[in-house]
């Protein structure tokens, strides 16, 4: 009797944690995550996503996080292999298997292409959360003035709210050609990219125009004084209303002493890269494109791209072949 009874009570546990886990999966559930914001609202209670204090960020306009607490709290569950850095995330039926640095996901042994690929920020692994909220049968809304992503489920799948949602911003935004040209051979080399590929353009326009005694490069000259001081930002003459449109900037400049000339920093110090792809280009004579190591150091969570340099005259063809390797 007491063997019976035993099997009995086991029995009935088994059924409610497996009631309590369909619930959980079942459940309606909205979660509301914030680029740069270390907390999440769970239906209407706020909690911290970790206990590390990471925030979402946002890659390639896609927003990346530590999944294990928003995976939970959807119902799923999260495993990490050490030896192969994969993980394995579990809702349901469905399960998604990523790998650190790899594009290439599976979904239920299905391969899929990722825009971004998980990896590694300080120390925790950042991953996609639309990707894995949509392969589990969420929905993913998207308030761009608030860069707020919310996932959300409902017991009916096929409710109206879910049908309503804002969609999370997609790749291949819009794309900005920004450039500095004091001679027009940087002009020159921007104009062939806008007109390729149907760019919108943005000229660097000092706010005190460089004369040609400027860039007399063989005197104490403005341009030289200026690339020496690494504090010197030259103010510019007008700004980009709406940057948030742009998802990719191609950006030129002439080589000045090995470097970009330091109102190039100005520019980049103006606006918010973060989860914005830029690819440099240059022209010179013959000086190499150079690090953009100081570039990318004012440009937290931007993407940079290898630059290319062109001498003054190059022509379209040669431009278009360079930015038709891209793969843009």
């Amino acid at each position: 009797m007491k063997k019976v009874l035993s099997v009995f009570m086991i029995l009935c546990m088994i059924l409610t944690v497996c009631r309590a886990a369909v619930f959980a999966a079942d459940a309606d559930i909205t979660i509301m995550l914030q680029i740069g914001n270390p907390n999440m609202t769970v239906n209407g209670a706020e909690k911290a996503i970790d206990e590390q204090g990471t925030a979402p960020v946002l890659i390639n306009d896609r927003t990346l996080l530590p999944v294990r607490a928003v995976v939970e709290e959807m119902g799923g569950s999260v495993e990490w292999v050490e030896d192969t850095q994969t993980v394995i995330l579990a809702y349901g039926s469905d399960t998604i298997t990523l790998q650190i640095d790899n594009p290439t996901a599976y979904l239920n042994d299905e391969a899929k292409t990722l825009d971004t690929a998980p990896m590694i920020i300080g120390d925790r692994t950042m991953m996609p959360i639309r990707f894995i909220a949509e392969s589990f049968g969420f929905n993913v809304g998207w308030d761009d003035a608030t860069q707020t992503a919310t996932v959300s489920k409902a017991e009916d799948s096929s409710s109206s709210s879910a049908a309503t949602a804002t969609p999370a911003p997609e790749a291949g935004g819009k794309t900005l050609v920004a450039y500095f040209s004091c001679t027009n051979n940087t002009a020159g080399i921007a104009k062939h990219i806008i007109d390729g590929i149907g760019a919108d353009a943005y000229e660097i326009v000092p706010e005190v125009p460089y004369t040609e005694a400027d860039l007399d490069y063989n005197s104490d000259c403005r341009a030289n004084r200026e690339q020496n001081d690494d504090t010197a930002r030259p103010a510019i003459n007008g700004s980009i209303e709406n940057m948030a449109q742009y998802d990719t900037i191609f950006l030129g400049y002439p080589i000045w002493w090995g470097n970009a000339p330091k109102i190039i920093f100005t520019f980049l110090e103006s606006y918010d890269f973060a989860g914005k792809t830029i690819i440099p280009f240059c022209t010179s004579g013959s000086s190499p494109i150079g690090s953009t190591a100081a570039m990318q150091s004012v440009t937290p969570g931007a993407n940079w791209l290898d630059g290319h340099r062109f001498s003054g005259g190059s022509s379209s063809d040669v431009v278009m072949e360079w930015v038709n390797g891209l793969g843009l």
